[in-house]
């Protein structure tokens, strides 16, 4: 259950309670587009960007009890992904970059720091910054591996399926060739993530509404963000100092 509550903190800024419809379209699927074309088009409607930043509120259900707070995530691309959670005061902040995930809380003043390595061994499941970025983005967790999947349909979905070395992975795409679900698997843990709608800024989707869903141990957790403002390629600061006399937590 440790194991789950790790990621939960460092994922607080992408996770739902709940499961949203996608933002719906008008069209079904065209089944005469072969497999590298619909591909293709997945690339290049893919979110572009130096820097993204949201403001919102993230609600985190674990063992039946909830906890909402204010967040505010920023992101520049390939260097670091920032979070700040309030709730009447600062509560936690979050930076991870790739190299290591940080994080440090107030209440209790204890601090975190874990490399990809490290995480890795604990969750029994493979996790690196470019995943992070990409949840947070709207993109495959893997590009590789969504480009050896196999590729079947719904009405309404191209849907694209691709196991390797005991690792089932899952990406679902609405006929704008938005990314509504994608789903990592292994023997042990579940790893889902839902985009229950998107906002067009600067002629670019940016997911609006995400929920992960994180099962494993007979247990599940789940988080929620709901971006109530978003902007694109702004100039942003990502401050982040463990302050003097906070205790290491030690994960394991």
């Amino acid at each position: 259950m440790q194991k789950l509550q790790l990621l939960s903190v460092y994922l607080i800024l992408i996770v739902g309670c709940k499961t949203l419809p996608p933002t719906p379209t008008d069209a079904s699927v065209d089944r005469t587009l072969r497999p590298r074309l619909i591909q293709q088009q997945i690339v290049s409607n893919s979110l572009t960007f130096e820097t993204l930043q949201w403001r919102g509120q993230a609600q985190l259900e674990r063992n039946g009890k909830r906890q909402k707070i204010s967040l505010t995530t920023r992101l520049k691309h390939e260097e670091g992904i920032w979070l700040n959670g309030i709730v009447f005061i600062p509560l936690a902040r979050v930076f991870i970059t790739p190299t290591q995930l940080q994080f440090y809380e107030k209440i209790n003043q204890q601090f975190a720091q874990i490399d990809y390595r490290e995480l890795r061994e604990l969750l029994d499941v493979s996790v690196s910054y470019t995943m992070l970025e990409n949840i947070l983005t709207g993109k495959a967790l893997e590009a590789r591996m969504l480009k050896r999947a196999t590729l079947s349909y719904t009405k309404e979905s191209y849907v694209w399926v691709s196991r390797r070395k005991g690792v089932e992975m899952q990406f679902v795409y609405d006929t704008a060739f938005r990314l509504i679900e994608q789903t990592i698997r292994n023997k042990q843990t579940t790893l889902r993530v839902s985009y229950g709608s998107y906002k067009k800024l600067d002629d670019q989707w940016i997911p609006e509404q995400l929920i992960i869903s994180l099962l494993g141990d007979g247990s599940k957790d789940t988080l929620t963000l709901r971006a109530k403002h978003s902007q694109l390629n702004q100039s942003l600061t990502m401050p982040f100092v463990i302050p003097k006399g906070y205790k290491t937590i030690r994960i394991q």
